[in-house]
């Protein structure tokens, strides 16, 4: 079970570092948009359940959990489609 809570948490704050740099980002490039506390914390907690939800669907692995939490989204897209196309 610890291993389990482990690596949710590696997941986790892969999630919340692409977050965080695709904050970052726009930010930069939209210089007129005005920060938002809510955006940031949607976007935070969003991206921290999937990172998490990835990682643990994924692998066994701790840096491997890391970087599956950091490409979250892509990596449960890609999993479906390769579900669909075994169905």
């Amino acid at each position: 079970m610890p291993n389990l809570i482990a690596l949710a948490l590696f997941g986790l704050l892969g999630g919340i570092t692409r977050a965080v740099v695709g904050i970052l980002k726009h930010y930069r490039i939209s210089k007129r948009t005005k920060f938002r506390p809510i955006y940031l914390i949607i976007t935070l907690l969003g991206s921290a359940i999937i990172g998490m939800s990835a990682s643990l669907a994924i692998t066994t692995n701790y840096a491997l959990s890391l970087v599956a939490g950091y490409m979250g989204i892509d990596i449960i897209e890609n999993l479906i489609k390769i579900y669909r196309k075994k169905l």
